[in-house]
């Protein structure tokens, strides 16, 4: 009785360590597609505003690469 216990306990925390991570992964996407989305949103901000200096924008370009290869690396691809 207490090996059946024990081995029912052991495949509960193995089974919950595995959904934590599928749930990590998945919140670990969404953040990284949120970021680029608004990263681009401020990108395209800031060139409406300043149509004739896009250097004030540098920044926020490599703000896109950046979150763009974040969401890259989460999905996997590339």
């Amino acid at each position: 009785m207490f090996i059946r216990l024990a081995a029912l306990i052991i495949f509960l925390f193995s089974v919950a360590g595995c959904n934590s991570t599928s749930n990590n992964r998945v919140d670990d996407k969404l953040y990284a597609r949120d970021a680029e989305f608004q990263s681009v949103d401020a990108y395209q901000i800031c060139t409406e505003q300043n149509p004739g200096n896009l250097q004030k924008c540098d920044a926020l370009i490599k703000l896109v690469d950046a979150d763009k290869k974040r969401l890259e690396k989460v999905s996997g691809t590339k």
